[in-house]
């Protein structure tokens, strides 16, 4: 019997594929590449558009699968123009950084920059980033494609702390594309970094000019609003953070929103957002909201549970709980069974029917209560152990993403050593993801940082205000223990970045959300000597050091 040549089975299947891609049946596409990468094994763009096939699927082992012998085979750009976007989305491929060099470095391209940048990322390796785009701006002309990478260097120079760096990126770029959106969004966020707010706010109206809905636009001159003290218009365009940065905690309701109205004889709802800070900034219009004669359920972190409803006996708090794992932040997602009420309101709208102006703010007094009999334990104890010292709490670290600011509010170990000026003072450990090995580190450089293991606010916020208030006074950048100790009303000196974040505005000095707070500004990028300097002054003038 005659043998059937294997080009005419090609042949036969090429033809049935066309016919499948132009009625868009996937199933028969699969069935048919599979059976071409069998008789053709060493065609890559054959593995190339199966594995394609099978990633819109959703069939990640399969793909996987194709995809890796595809790239074993020599270079097509076809092939890396099908597969990179979908390995930029998987894990496994994210996670294999030595795979993804290799890919790199047998073609460096920007289709196997997108995997690579992803691996690189995962594990913050900017330094490796930095050089490889270099390398690829310096072989390429192409202006889309040298505007593209001088858009992901940019990001770099962001997530590093080198906004200088960061601005004359974006600012190259738009040079070769004017009107690219992101550039101009991405350039307006990073002179805000370093507080050029007019000049960011002119980029801003370029995007509004071709973009009048952008969000993120919207949302970024609320804040700016809110920073400079406008802040009755600054919390009407606040509302866009629904919409630019806040999707995974918005909440939807079949009762109305609450508008400022009369509440005798009603109930309201007041449902949480964001970080646990911010749970308890909003909670200071707690007070107000009780004097207007209705019921009242609040939502809140269960890490603030006993310290809430010791300091507000009267209110309904209700746990917020969170669905499941997470990976990070950005990808909370919570539920909620709610009490029975009339109207509702997120947290973060209060303030524009309670904080219209400064003077709405009153004095900033104190509102949460730790456990009086449990403060004074700590305090024995601290006493005990640190006899004739000044007790300081410390935090250097805030933020957990680029997202959240975390490449501003650090200081490095280097800044951290300037403290040993204070030579009466027992520093005590308040950050929340210190180690062992670091406090190790700075106590053999002459820096002592008491950690308490009986204190885990993680778990539980209460055992951290019942340190707090055991302490002389706080000394912290900009993250959750400047907001709790500010509510119990403890001494704290607050070190702000040079662009502070909008809940503390621009000028130093007391905090207007809560007078305990005493706001010292940096005027440098990453370097915290100077204004480390005019605190440790300020402590010795206070008698607190």
């Amino acid at each position: 019997m005659h043998k059937q040549s294997p080009q005419v089975d090609i042949q036969r299947i090429a033809t049935a594929l066309a016919q499948a891609e132009k009625t868009g049946n996937t199933e028969a596409q699969i069935r048919l590449y599979e059976k071409l990468t069998a008789l053709v094994p060493d065609t890559a763009l054959a593995h190339a558009q199966l594995a394609h096939l099978y990633f819109d699927q959703n069939d990640v082992a399969n793909a996987g699968g194709h995809a890796r012998q595809a790239l074993a085979l020599p270079q097509e750009d076809k092939v890396d123009a099908l597969l990179f976007d979908h390995l930029c989305t998987v894990p496994a491929f994210i996670d294999d950084l030595a795979q993804a060099r290799q890919w790199y470095r047998q073609a460096p391209n920007l289709w196997r920059f997108k995997l690579l940048h992803e691996a690189l990322e995962k594990v913050e390796a900017y330094d490796e980033m930095e050089s490889t785009l270099h390398s690829l701006l310096g072989t390429t002309s192409q202006r889309d494609y040298r505007s593209q990478l001088l858009t992901v260097l940019a990001q770099v120079y962001y997530a590093m702390g080198r906004f200088h760096d960061a601005i004359a990126c974006y600012q190259l770029g738009l040079e070769i594309t004017p009107q690219d959106r992101k550039q101009l969004f991405n350039i307006g966020a990073a002179l805000e970094h370093v507080g050029r707010y007019q000049d960011a706010y002119g980029y801003y109206q370029r995007v509004l000019e071709v973009d009048p809905q952008h969000a993120g636009v919207h949302n970024n001159i609320a804040l700016l609003m809110l920073r400079l003290g406008e802040f009755e218009s600054g919390w009407q365009h606040y509302e866009w953070r629904w919409q630019a940065t806040q999707k995974e905690h918005e909440q939807h309701f079949n009762i109305p929103r609450w508008s400022g109205d009369p509440l005798a004889g009603r109930t309201l709802l007041v449902w949480g957002e964001q970080g646990i800070g911010d749970h308890i900034m909003f909670a200071s219009q707690l007070n107000e909201l009780m004097a207007l004669d209705g019921a009242l359920h609040y939502e809140i972190y269960a890490r603030l549970d006993r310290l809430f409803e010791r300091s507000f006996p009267a209110v309904s708090f209700i746990r917020r709980e969170q669905s499941g794992a997470v990976a990070s932040p950005e990808d909370v997602v919570f539920k909620q069974t709610w009490p029975q009420a009339d109207v509702q309101i997120p947290a973060g709208s209060l303030p524009a029917l309670l904080r219209k102006s400064r003077e709405a703010f009153g004095a900033g007094a104190a509102y949460l209560k730790a456990d009086a009999n449990a403060v004074a334990a700590y305090r024995t104890k601290y006493r005990e152990q640190f006899p004739g010292k000044k007790l300081i709490g410390l935090s250097w670290r805030g933020g957990a993403s680029i997202r959240t600011e975390r490449q501003s509010r650090r200081l490095s170990q280097a800044d951290l050593l300037h403290l040993r000026a204070l030579q009466n003072v027992q520093f005590i450990d308040l950050q929340y993801n210190s180690t062992p090995e670091e406090l190790a580190e700075l106590r053999a450089k002459g820096l002592d940082i008491f950690h308490d293991d009986s204190v885990n606010a993680m778990e539980d916020m209460d055992p951290l205000a019942t340190q707090l208030c055991a302490l002389d006074a706080v000394l912290s950048v900009d993250n959750t223990n400047v907001h709790l100790a500010g509510a119990l009303g403890v001494r704290t000196y607050a070190l702000i970045q040079l662009n502070p974040n909008w809940r503390w505005g621009l000028n130093e000095g007391p905090s207007y959300w809560y007078n305990s707070v005493r706001l010292f500004r940096n005027r440098e990028l990453s370097d915290w000597k100077v204004v480390l300097e005019r605190v440790m002054a300020a402590m010795k003038d206070d008698g607190v050091a």
